[in-house]
Protein backbone atom coordinates (compact mmCIF):
# COMPACT_ATOMS: atom_id res chain seq x y z
CA UNK A 1 0.00 0.00 0.00
CA UNK A 2 1.22 3.30 -0.73
CA UNK A 3 2.20 6.26 1.72
CA UNK A 4 -0.77 7.89 0.47
CA UNK A 5 -3.13 5.90 0.94
CA UNK A 6 -2.15 4.09 3.97
CA UNK A 7 -2.20 7.70 5.47
CA UNK A 8 -5.72 8.42 4.13
CA UNK A 9 -7.11 4.78 5.43
CA UNK A 10 -5.38 5.90 8.60
CA UNK A 11 -6.93 9.76 9.27
CA UNK A 12 -10.38 8.41 7.75
CA UNK A 13 -10.11 5.40 10.35
CA UNK A 14 -9.67 7.65 13.74
CA UNK A 15 -12.51 9.81 12.93
CA UNK A 16 -14.82 6.79 11.83
CA UNK A 17 -13.67 4.95 14.66
CA UNK A 18 -14.40 8.24 17.00
CA UNK A 19 -17.55 8.46 15.42
CA UNK A 20 -18.29 4.49 16.28
CA UNK A 21 -16.88 4.82 19.88
CA UNK A 22 -19.09 7.64 21.99
CA UNK A 23 -17.88 6.10 24.98
CA UNK A 24 -14.29 7.61 24.49
CA UNK A 25 -15.30 11.00 25.49
CA UNK A 26 -14.66 10.54 28.85
CA UNK A 27 -10.96 10.64 27.81
CA UNK A 28 -11.57 14.10 26.12
CA UNK A 29 -8.97 15.01 28.95
CA UNK A 30 -6.19 13.81 27.34
CA UNK A 31 -6.50 16.05 24.23
CA UNK A 32 -4.46 18.96 25.65
CA UNK A 33 -1.95 16.84 26.18
CA UNK A 34 -1.39 15.18 23.14
CA UNK A 35 -1.65 18.83 21.13
CA UNK A 36 0.84 19.91 23.86
CA UNK A 37 3.52 17.01 22.75
CA UNK A 38 2.58 17.81 19.27
CA UNK A 39 2.90 21.85 19.48
CA UNK A 40 6.43 21.35 21.43
CA UNK A 41 7.57 19.00 18.56
CA UNK A 42 6.49 21.33 16.02
CA UNK A 43 8.31 24.34 17.99
CA UNK A 44 11.91 22.33 18.18
CA UNK A 45 12.28 23.20 14.25
CA UNK A 46 10.95 26.39 14.25
CA UNK A 47 12.15 30.27 14.99
CA UNK A 48 9.76 32.63 16.43
CA UNK A 49 9.10 35.73 14.12
CA UNK A 50 7.30 38.60 14.77
CA UNK A 51 3.39 39.31 13.76
CA UNK A 52 2.92 40.50 10.38
CA UNK A 53 -0.07 41.66 8.47
CA UNK A 54 -1.44 38.78 7.78
CA UNK A 55 -2.31 38.22 11.04
CA UNK A 56 -4.00 41.00 11.41
CA UNK A 57 -6.02 39.63 8.05
CA UNK A 58 -7.02 36.48 10.10
CA UNK A 59 -8.34 38.20 13.13
CA UNK A 60 -10.28 40.74 10.98
CA UNK A 61 -11.61 38.08 9.14
CA UNK A 62 -12.38 35.87 11.87
CA UNK A 63 -14.23 38.25 13.42
CA UNK A 64 -16.35 39.62 10.14
CA UNK A 65 -17.69 36.12 9.37
CA UNK A 66 -18.89 35.66 12.35
CA UNK A 67 -20.87 39.25 12.99
CA UNK A 68 -22.01 39.29 9.32
CA UNK A 69 -23.38 35.36 9.77
CA UNK A 70 -24.97 36.70 12.62
CA UNK A 71 -26.41 39.70 11.25
CA UNK A 72 -27.96 37.95 8.24
CA UNK A 73 -29.54 34.93 10.38
CA UNK A 74 -30.63 36.70 13.24
CA UNK A 75 -33.82 38.37 11.52
CA UNK A 76 -34.75 34.78 10.39
CA UNK A 77 -33.50 32.20 13.32
CA UNK A 78 -32.12 33.43 16.78
CA UNK A 79 -30.80 29.60 17.67
CA UNK A 80 -29.07 29.55 14.00
CA UNK A 81 -27.73 33.19 13.89
CA UNK A 82 -26.08 32.48 17.52
CA UNK A 83 -24.71 29.07 16.69
CA UNK A 84 -23.22 30.81 13.02
CA UNK A 85 -21.81 33.62 15.60
CA UNK A 86 -19.57 31.13 17.61
CA UNK A 87 -18.63 28.88 14.71
CA UNK A 88 -17.17 32.37 12.98
CA UNK A 89 -15.46 33.95 16.10
CA UNK A 90 -14.23 30.96 17.28
CA UNK A 91 -10.03 31.56 17.64
CA UNK A 92 -7.82 29.85 16.12
CA UNK A 93 -6.98 26.00 17.15
CA UNK A 94 -3.83 24.97 19.53
CA UNK A 95 -3.59 22.33 16.94
CA UNK A 96 -3.21 23.75 13.98
CA UNK A 97 0.68 24.61 13.57
CA UNK A 98 0.56 21.16 13.75
CA UNK A 99 -1.14 20.33 11.26
CA UNK A 100 0.12 23.79 8.92
CA UNK A 101 3.67 21.43 9.54
CA UNK A 102 2.64 18.06 8.17
CA UNK A 103 1.13 20.31 5.54
CA UNK A 104 4.68 21.82 4.75
CA UNK A 105 3.73 24.97 5.84
CA UNK A 106 5.07 27.73 7.95
CA UNK A 107 4.50 26.41 11.58
CA UNK A 108 5.63 29.72 13.29
CA UNK A 109 3.11 32.08 11.25
CA UNK A 110 -0.03 29.82 12.42
CA UNK A 111 1.47 29.94 16.34
CA UNK A 112 1.11 33.49 16.21
CA UNK A 113 -2.35 33.28 14.58
CA UNK A 114 -3.14 31.02 17.53
CA UNK A 115 -1.93 33.65 20.36
CA UNK A 116 -3.31 36.58 18.41
CA UNK A 117 -6.68 34.89 18.07
CA UNK A 118 -7.24 33.38 21.26
CA UNK A 119 -5.74 36.14 23.30
CA UNK A 120 -8.44 38.38 21.45
CA UNK A 121 -11.10 36.40 22.12
CA UNK A 122 -10.12 36.47 25.90
CA UNK A 123 -10.48 40.33 25.82
CA UNK A 124 -12.99 40.81 23.69
CA UNK A 125 -15.67 37.67 23.83
CA UNK A 126 -16.61 38.96 28.11
CA UNK A 127 -17.49 42.52 26.17
CA UNK A 128 -19.13 41.98 22.98
CA UNK A 129 -21.03 38.32 23.54
CA UNK A 130 -22.99 39.18 26.27
CA UNK A 131 -23.97 42.29 23.84
CA UNK A 132 -24.78 40.26 20.53
CA UNK A 133 -26.66 37.49 22.77
CA UNK A 134 -28.64 39.69 24.58
CA UNK A 135 -28.51 38.55 27.82
CA UNK A 136 -26.62 39.42 30.82
CA UNK A 137 -23.75 37.14 31.16
CA UNK A 138 -20.67 36.86 33.13
CA UNK A 139 -17.66 35.46 31.55
CA UNK A 140 -14.54 35.63 32.71
CA UNK A 141 -10.99 36.02 30.61
CA UNK A 142 -9.06 33.46 32.69
CA UNK A 143 -10.11 30.18 31.00
CA UNK A 144 -8.89 31.66 27.59
CA UNK A 145 -5.79 33.11 28.64
CA UNK A 146 -4.42 30.27 30.75
CA UNK A 147 -5.11 27.75 27.72
CA UNK A 148 -2.71 29.92 26.02
CA UNK A 149 -0.70 30.12 28.44
CA UNK A 150 -0.54 26.50 29.07
CA UNK A 151 -0.63 25.05 25.78
CA UNK A 152 1.09 27.41 23.12
CA UNK A 153 3.40 29.25 25.21
CA UNK A 154 4.79 26.43 27.22
CA UNK A 155 5.58 24.61 24.79
CA UNK A 156 6.89 27.12 22.68
CA UNK A 157 8.79 28.65 25.68
CA UNK A 158 10.57 24.70 26.13
CA UNK A 159 11.14 24.02 22.90
CA UNK A 160 13.24 27.09 22.03
CA UNK A 161 15.14 26.93 25.22
CA UNK A 162 16.23 23.61 24.30
CA UNK A 163 16.63 23.91 20.66
CA UNK A 164 19.26 27.43 21.76
CA UNK A 165 21.07 24.79 24.85
CA UNK A 166 21.37 21.77 23.46
CA UNK A 167 20.80 21.82 19.58
CA UNK A 168 22.30 18.06 18.69
CA UNK A 169 20.18 16.81 21.46
CA UNK A 170 17.28 18.66 19.16
CA UNK A 171 18.27 16.80 15.91
CA UNK A 172 18.25 13.58 17.71
CA UNK A 173 14.72 14.33 19.08
CA UNK A 174 13.81 16.00 15.90
CA UNK A 175 14.34 12.23 13.92
CA UNK A 176 10.94 11.13 15.86
CA UNK A 177 8.78 14.34 14.78
CA UNK A 178 6.48 11.52 12.92
CA UNK A 179 5.22 10.90 16.05
CA UNK A 180 2.92 13.99 15.98
CA UNK A 181 0.81 12.14 13.37
CA UNK A 182 0.35 9.51 15.44
CA UNK A 183 -0.19 12.11 17.80
CA UNK A 184 -2.84 14.13 15.64
CA UNK A 185 -4.74 10.51 15.05
CA UNK A 186 -5.24 10.14 18.95
CA UNK A 187 -6.72 13.65 19.35
CA UNK A 188 -9.05 12.62 16.02
CA UNK A 189 -10.31 9.72 17.51
CA UNK A 190 -10.76 11.93 20.69
CA UNK A 191 -12.42 14.55 19.18
CA UNK A 192 -14.72 13.12 17.03
CA UNK A 193 -16.14 10.49 19.79
CA UNK A 194 -16.26 13.83 22.00
CA UNK A 195 -18.48 14.72 18.92
CA UNK A 196 -20.55 11.77 18.43
CA UNK A 197 -21.49 11.69 22.30
CA UNK A 198 -22.82 15.06 22.37
CA UNK A 199 -24.70 15.14 18.94
CA UNK A 200 -26.28 11.37 20.14
CA UNK A 201 -27.61 12.90 23.17
CA UNK A 202 -29.17 16.43 21.83
CA UNK A 203 -30.98 14.02 19.52
CA UNK A 204 -32.11 11.70 22.54
CA UNK A 205 -33.06 14.38 24.48
CA UNK A 206 -35.18 15.64 21.18
CA UNK A 207 -33.44 17.67 19.24
CA UNK A 208 -35.90 19.25 16.39
CA UNK A 209 -34.19 17.45 12.47
CA UNK A 210 -35.07 20.78 10.97
CA UNK A 211 -33.00 22.78 13.41
CA UNK A 212 -30.38 20.24 13.93
CA UNK A 213 -29.83 19.96 9.89
CA UNK A 214 -29.58 24.17 9.46
CA UNK A 215 -27.43 24.61 12.11
CA UNK A 216 -24.93 21.43 9.86
CA UNK A 217 -25.37 23.22 6.83
CA UNK A 218 -24.63 26.40 8.18
CA UNK A 219 -21.22 24.83 10.07
CA UNK A 220 -20.46 23.23 5.94
CA UNK A 221 -21.44 26.98 4.49
CA UNK A 222 -18.35 28.59 7.47
CA UNK A 223 -15.94 25.98 7.06
CA UNK A 224 -15.93 26.57 3.65
CA UNK A 225 -15.86 30.45 3.37
CA UNK A 226 -13.41 30.42 6.13
CA UNK A 227 -10.33 27.88 4.29
CA UNK A 228 -11.45 29.59 0.87
CA UNK A 229 -10.99 33.25 1.98
CA UNK A 230 -8.34 32.39 4.22
CA UNK A 231 -6.12 31.12 0.79
CA UNK A 232 -6.76 34.99 -0.59
CA UNK A 233 -5.82 37.08 2.19
CA UNK A 234 -2.53 34.91 2.14
CA UNK A 235 -1.88 35.90 -1.31
CA UNK A 236 1.23 34.00 -3.01
CA UNK A 237 3.75 34.15 0.41
CA UNK A 238 1.21 32.71 2.51
CA UNK A 239 -2.11 30.89 1.17
CA UNK A 240 -1.89 27.78 3.21
CA UNK A 241 -0.84 29.04 6.80
CA UNK A 242 -3.51 32.15 6.76
CA UNK A 243 -6.25 29.13 5.17
CA UNK A 244 -5.23 26.78 8.07
CA UNK A 245 -5.39 29.77 10.55
CA UNK A 246 -8.56 30.96 9.36
CA UNK A 247 -10.61 27.72 8.70
CA UNK A 248 -9.34 25.29 11.44
CA UNK A 249 -10.85 26.21 14.88
CA UNK A 250 -10.57 25.80 18.58
CA UNK A 251 -14.21 24.63 18.84
CA UNK A 252 -13.67 23.16 22.32
CA UNK A 253 -13.87 26.82 23.41
CA UNK A 254 -16.76 27.71 21.83
CA UNK A 255 -18.82 24.61 22.70
CA UNK A 256 -17.96 25.07 26.26
CA UNK A 257 -19.32 28.46 26.09
CA UNK A 258 -22.49 27.72 24.19
CA UNK A 259 -23.08 24.96 27.10
CA UNK A 260 -22.64 26.72 29.63
CA UNK A 261 -24.22 30.44 28.90
CA UNK A 262 -26.28 29.91 25.80
CA UNK A 263 -28.31 26.47 24.86
CA UNK A 264 -26.93 22.50 24.07
CA UNK A 265 -28.69 23.32 20.43
CA UNK A 266 -26.31 26.25 19.65
CA UNK A 267 -23.71 24.29 20.94
CA UNK A 268 -24.35 22.21 17.66
CA UNK A 269 -22.76 24.41 15.59
CA UNK A 270 -19.51 24.35 16.79
CA UNK A 271 -19.53 20.90 16.99
CA UNK A 272 -20.65 20.12 13.83
CA UNK A 273 -17.62 22.29 12.37
CA UNK A 274 -15.26 20.11 14.47
CA UNK A 275 -16.04 17.27 11.40
CA UNK A 276 -16.43 19.74 9.05
CA UNK A 277 -12.51 21.26 9.37
CA UNK A 278 -11.17 17.77 10.36
CA UNK A 279 -12.33 15.98 7.12
CA UNK A 280 -10.86 18.93 4.96
CA UNK A 281 -7.99 18.71 7.19
CA UNK A 282 -7.69 14.81 6.60
CA UNK A 283 -8.22 15.42 3.00
CA UNK A 284 -5.65 18.32 2.50
CA UNK A 285 -3.14 15.82 4.44
CA UNK A 286 -4.08 12.50 2.22
CA UNK A 287 -3.57 14.60 -1.02
CA UNK A 288 -0.02 16.12 -0.08
CA UNK A 289 2.34 13.38 -0.56
CA UNK A 290 0.65 12.91 -4.12
CA UNK A 291 1.22 16.32 -4.79
CA UNK A 292 5.27 16.16 -3.24
CA UNK A 293 6.04 13.11 -6.06
CA UNK A 294 4.14 14.89 -8.91
CA UNK A 295 5.74 18.27 -8.25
Amino acid sequence: MNQSLLRTVKLLGAMILGLAVPAAHAFHYLIPYAIVGMLWMAFLEIRPIGFRREHLFVLAANWAIGLLAWGVLMPFNRQLAFAALLIGLTPTATASPVVTGMLGGRVEFVAGSVLLTNVAAGLLFPVVLPFLLGSHLSISTVPFLKQTVCIILGPLAVAQALRVTAPAFTQRLLRYRKCSFYLWLAVLFLVTADASYFLRSQWQEGGHLLQVAQIALVAVILCAINFSLGLKLGGKELPREVSQSLGQKNTILTIWIALTYVSPMVALGPTFYILCHNSYNAWQLARRPMQDSTG
